[in-house]
């Protein structure tokens, strides 16, 4: 079982145990999430209330047991997770690639930074120098950075990792 977290409780909604739910949209896929701290819960019901995402869990059928959970990391089991179309990937999917310019890797992504207009890849370096194992951030942005099964290739753009 490998468990990716996929957001956050929010504010309770109403009286009849309902939760704000502030991440990937991904849940109203799910029959099911983990919540921090409290294990699996089943999704009973989700709709969208003023351009949120209100989540009422089995067992959580008041606002003061809503109250409890507020603030708690939710997760997905990735095997529970819907399947994507070609050329869409899971952001916790690249975690872990290496990542070429020119076809010489420069490193391994690291993590993905939410940056607002577009998110940014850090990569760490690889290489014998310490120049080289510098961390780096660049846009996750086509036709730039192309992901393919292999790995992550980046265009190499002068300065980037000079």
């Amino acid at each position: 079982m490998r468990l990716v977290e996929i957001g956050r409780f929010g504010a309770p909604y109403a009286l009849q145990g309902g939760l704000k739910f502030r991440g990937e949209p991904v849940v109203a896929h799910l029959e099911r999430v983990y919540v921090e701290g409290h294990g699996w819960r089943a999704v009973e019901d989700l709709y969208p209330v003023a351009g949120e995402l209100v989540v009422h869990l089995a067992g959580v059928a008041t606002r003061e047991l809503a109250e409890a959970l507020v603030g708690l990391r939710v997760y997905a089991e990735v095997a529970d997770l819907p399947p994507l179309e070609e050329g869409q990937y899971y952001y916790f999917a690249l975690i872990g690639l290496p990542v070429y310019v020119a076809g010489r890797q420069v490193g391994e992504v690291a993590d993905i930074l939410d940056a607002g207009a577009q998110d940014v890849l850090v990569i760490r370096g690889v290489g014998e120098r310490l120049r080289d194992q510098a961390e780096r951030l660049v846009p996750l942005q086509a036709p730039y950075v192309r992901v393919a099964e292999e790995g992550i290739h980046v265009e190499p753009i002068p300065g980037l990792f000079d």
